[in-house]
């Protein structure tokens, strides 16, 4: 349990429905009787950061709500509402959301949710997305958008195989979220309006802790070419090692986004986890003068105190031309 949060991203595509509509491991159940139940989790964290010109202080905290309800024998009705909270002197909205679905859950059949969460894209490139805060997801920008609104979404495993599908409706004002998926960025508004997205992955997880997926995913914007992503990815895990490789692409028009993310980690002493990583990007085509748009490695080291309280340091050496390391440090309560 020491190493709970590091260890949940290492299995997300290990475990299909649970990742879908996971808790913290130490949600608090609030009610659970004849066939209704409801957790309650979140976490509240500082972190210090500089990117190069300014060094800041900012606090935060994370709300969040499991419910389910058996509406007949293998059928629930299930929900899921998570909720950013920003401090006083944090730059970002004060309170916005992130998670926010309901539907159905069908036993051994999968689930069905309908909202906002996550594109079944993102179960492609998840297997690197292993940082804890503004550092990662670099090879992942422009290609992998972050969650949307207005989604249907399916999760369903079986045996070792895992399926993910995901359609989004009209989107007049469409945004996408750039950088890592933990740092609380906000979605940036791209000017174009969304006609439809529709997205898959799919993967195999061998027992002996190999998983291999591939995604792919089209936007179909109201104006211009359609947006198409690809992505292949690897894992590997094997006792308190963990290996893993993304490949992404992303094509509108003339205009083409290659990216590579590479990323290992390690736990020692059942405490302590050393990680690091290494992502590139390019531009190609109509772009490719704009040459290397990515151009990381980082280093990580987590020390979990227990099963609830962490605190970690990350560095990036950012390779662009004129661009600035950043750094940052943090110290997380998860319940």
């Amino acid at each position: 349990m020491l190493r709970r949060h590091r260890k949940m991203k290492k299995t997300i595509l290990a475990v299909a429905i649970p990742a879908l509509f996971a808790a913290s491991a130490q949600a608090a159940n609030v009610y659970d009787a004849d066939g209704v139940s409801a957790d309650v989790y979140g976490r509240m964290q500082f972190q210090i950061m500089d990117d190069g010109t300014d060094t800041d202080g900012v606090g935060s905290a994370r709300m969040g709500f499991n419910v389910s309800s058996v509406i007949a024998p293998g059928v629930s009705a299930i929900a899921k509402g998570e909720w950013q909270i920003a401090a006083e002197n944090n730059d970002d909205t004060q309170f916005k959301a992130r998670h926010i679905y309901a539907g159905f859950d069908f036993d051994d059949a999968g689930t069905v949710t309908f909202g906002q969460s996550d594109t079944a894209f993102y179960y492609a490139v998840a297997p690197t997305d292993i940082f804890n805060g503004g550092v990662g997801y670099e090879a992942f920008d422009l290609i992998e958008d972050g969650r949307q609104e207005g989604q249907i979404m399916y999760a369903g495993e079986f045996g070792g195989f895992v399926l993910y599908g995901s359609y989004q409706f009209q989107d007049e004002n469409y945004s996408i979220t750039l950088g890592s998926p933990n740092s609380d960025a906000l979605p940036t508004p791209t000017g174009e309006g969304l006609d439809a997205s529709y997205a898959a992955t799919l993967g195999y997880n061998f027992d002996f802790g190999l998983g291999i997926y591939g995604g792919y995913h089209v936007e179909q914007f109201a104006v211009g070419e359609d947006k198409k992503n690809y992505a292949l990815s690897a894992s590997y895990s094997w006792e308190d090692l963990y290996l893993a490789a993304v490949y992404v692409k992303t094509k509108l028009g003339g205009s083409e986004l290659e990216g590579y993310d590479l990323v290992v980690s390690y736990d020692f002493a059942d405490a302590a986890t050393v990680y690091s990583g290494y992502a590139a990007q390019e531009a190609q085509g109509d772009i490719s003068n704009m040459g290397d748009t990515a151009d990381a490695f980082k280093i990580g080291l987590q020390y979990a105190f227990n099963s609830n309280m962490k605190a970690w340091a990350e560095y990036k050496v950012d390779g662009l031309e004129g661009a600035d390391d950043y750094w940052e440090m943090a110290i997380q309560y998860n319940f």
